[in-house]
């Protein structure tokens, strides 16, 4: 497990396969509030593009909790830069490597906003990651 304070990611790295991984977070963000707005299947448009069809699996998930969209967006325009969330499954070595941008990083660093805005609901996303 990474993603200390600094850090621009958060990452876990579970022993089941990426579907197995994503069905129980699918199940723990939405208990948390959270919404999967768009699902990018890399593999599947690489496919689509006459690419490499023997890539991993790897997925891009936009989430978003409407709350933290009005309270982030509401205080500053430039956090639209940064959301929604984004949360990445892949594949690595038989294990599924679940990775997500911390907001709060990018928010402190680049549009020099408090961190505790964003930090609360970052909590509740890594809170999610970690109880699958």
């Amino acid at each position: 497990m990474t993603g200390n304070e600094g850090d621009y990611k958060y990452e876990r790295i579970f022993p089941d396969s990426v579907d197995k991984v994503f069905s129980r977070l699918s199940q723990k963000l939405k208990e948390s509030g959270y919404v999967i707005l768009s699902i990018v299947d890399i593999k599947e448009t690489l496919k689509n593009s006459g690419l490499d069809t023997k890539f991993k699996p790897f997925y891009i998930l936009d989430v978003c909790k409407p709350k933290a969209a009005h309270l982030l967006i509401g205080s500053n325009d430039e956090y639209g830069l940064l959301l929604p969330c984004r949360i990445m499954l892949t594949t690595n070595e038989d294990k599924t490597l679940l990775g997500m941008l911390r907001v709060s990083e990018i928010a402190s660093k680049y549009l020099k906003e408090d961190r505790e805005k964003s930090l609360q609901f970052e909590g509740e996303l890594i809170a999610a990651i970690n109880s699958i």
